[in-house]
């Protein structure tokens, strides 16, 4: 009976501590690419300074969907897109001489699955987000 009871009680925090993630899906996409400068890139998922996910390598051509389990509650979410320049991996910024910063980040609560949308628009000065819709354009830009 014992035996039973230690099964029943560990089921039982394993079901709670399943029921303590949600998803996120990440849905992002650069626009305004020069020609010549379609980089090959990866996108990344950091939650409380922790990564818990990235993108399978791509250009930067080809929209991209990344869906991850984040944690539930108040969290510092931070998905940054990478690179790859001579071989090596290095953040998307203007500190990297590239001409945005290709990164969102802000606290977020977390507590059912959500959507979020980037555009990594190349002629504005950063990142445009939005939760739950696509992002909105104006006409005539791709």
């Amino acid at each position: 009976m014992k035996k039973f009871l230690s099964i029943a009680v560990f089921a039982l925090f394993g079901l709670v501590g399943y029921a303590q993630t949600t998803q996120l899906t990440v849905y992002y996409e650069f626009r305004n690419i020069e020609d010549g400068y379609d980089h090959e890139t990866k996108t990344q998922v950091v939650i409380d300074g922790k990564s818990v996910g990235e993108s399978m390598p791509h250009k930067q051509s080809k929209k991209g969907i990344l869906t991850v389990n984040v944690p539930t509650g108040a969290h510092k979410l931070r998905v940054m897109n990478w690179a790859k320049y001579e071989g090596t991996w290095e953040e998307h910024t203007v500190t990297n001489n590239y001409s945005i910063d290709c990164m969102h980040e802000e606290s977020h609560s977390f507590s059912k699955p959500e959507k979020l949308y980037l555009v990594f628009d190349l002629n504005s000065s950063g990142t445009i987000a939005s939760w739950k819709k696509p992002v909105k354009m104006k006409k005539g830009k791709k």
